[in-house]
């Protein structure tokens, strides 16, 4: 048997505890870049945010935007690969996920003393798709398993912002997002054993998931300039969850036992679907994050963050550690009309060291990842196009017992603005 994240979720409510599922990536935070600009930098935007994206990174940073209308839209398609070694025997598992959205939106405007703004953003989204078949299972017996993933994972973030000028060094910021998050898991599983004697045995069962939550997201942001040419940015943010409905399902059929039946079920019959519907919340951590930018010429732009994820005890969604993330960028403008950006950065894991002879790890891999984008400027109007890659290697629990698979993750993000 397989084992994962979504069965500690429902640890004790009995019913998905089938092992290789866990929604979008569960075990980072960093896990798309955001908007154009910032994502050419890798990120790196906290102390700089002064377009429509800063309403994301640091709420405080629109109030440099200028007295006209500002909008940009994000387009981004973004692909991971995972790779989890010797999972069966000498079989590997390999999970792909794709996606293909609208990854940034906001308007910043002018009102009196402040800016407003109205933005909308993807910062986690998921389509992962598992179709594998693997033979001579010997460590469960199985002389054939196929295995069919579908997991659907999607955050969006919406809402309102509004931003004052302190004084000419010290402005002010508040985004609130609503957050609204979709969850749809769907896993078949079928398996012919290796029996002694004549003929086979085989089973089949089907697992689905549905969870849709609800909540608010706040966004404090400081953006404070203490000497000429570097600025300084701080954000607070946090999503707290009001409500939460999650259904699963699961059924099976065996063709020898009655395992997967009532007990006076005969082998071959279907059980009837076991439900459960819950409406336990999740728990977030509060983020912080710290940038400073130095403005070195009017043709160039260093900034760098520092970020922290607090620690989670959570039961049912299970704990997490805290995490530290680093990024770097910069911003070149080769002439008036053309800048290119670059960045590094990095997003690591949420979860615990696997150590030996402990089961039920969740997986623990650090990504490292890079940047680069090209804009081009046309009057008031600009386009970007860019990318960033990330990897990382690390470890695994994907049994139910105490083995450690080496686990790989590659994945790669195209994106295409404009901005006016």
């Amino acid at each position: 048997m397989i084992n994962s994240a979504r069965g500690k979720i429902l640890l004790g409510l009995s019913l998905l505890c089938c092992g290789e599922i866990a929604t979008a990536d569960e075990f980072h935070y960093n896990n798309m870049l955001i908007g154009d600009r910032a994502a050419g930098m890798g990120g790196a935007y906290t102390a700089v945010s002064d377009d429509a994206t800063g309403m994301y990174y640091n709420p405080a940073g629109i109030v440099f935007v200028g007295d006209r209308n500002f909008s940009a839209s994000v387009n981004a398609f973004y692909s991971q690969t995972k790779e989890f070694e010797n999972v069966i025997g000498n079989q590997s598992f390999e999970r792909n996920s794709s996606a293909l959205l609208a990854n940034y939106f906001g308007i910043v405007k002018p009102l009196g003393k402040y800016k407003i703004g109205f933005s909308y953003a993807v910062p986690d989204a998921v389509s992962e798709n598992q179709n594998q078949e693997f033979t001579n299972n010997v460590v469960d017996n199985y002389s054939r398993q196929i295995i069919n993933l579908s997991n659907r994972d999607s955050t969006y973030n919406v809402g309102p912002t509004v931003a004052a000028e302190i004084n000419d060094d010290l402005s002010v910021g508040l985004t609130l997002y609503v957050h609204q998050r979709d969850v749809q898991i769907v896993l078949n599983q079928f398996v012919e054993r290796m029996d002694t004697g004549s003929g086979t045995s085989t089973g089949w069962t089907n697992k689905y998931f549905r969870m849709n939550e609800t909540g608010i997201k706040p966004i404090i942001g400081v953006s404070w300039s203490p000497v000429e040419k570097v600025s300084l940015g701080f954000a607070l943010s946090k999503t707290f969850i009001m409500s939460s409905s999650a259904t699963g399902q699961e059924t099976c059929w065996d063709s020898v036992t009655n395992g997967c039946t009532s007990s006076t079920a005969p082998p071959t019959t279907v059980r009837t679907p076991v439900i459960l519907n819950f409406t336990e919340k999740r728990e977030y951590p509060t983020h912080l994050a710290i940038g400073a930018a130095y403005f070195a010429s009017k043709d160039l732009l260093i900034s760098a963050d520092w970020s922290y994820n607090t620690a989670v005890e959570d039961p049912i969604f299970v704990d997490k550690v805290a995490t530290y993330n680093f990024a770097l960028g910069t911003e070149y403008y080769m002439t008036r009309k053309w800048a290119v950006r670059a960045g590094v950065f990095t997003n690591m894991a949420n979860t615990p060291d696997i150590q030996a002879g402990v089961t039920n790890i969740e997986e623990q891999i650090n990504l490292y990842g890079a940047s680069l984008s090209l804009t081009n400027f046309s009057g008031s109007s600009s386009v970007t196009v860019g990318g960033s890659v990330n990897y990382g290697t690390g470890k695994a629990q994907m049994r139910n017992d105490q083995s450690v698979q080496n686990a790989t993750t590659l994945g790669w993000l195209l994106f295409l603005s404009s901005s006016y």
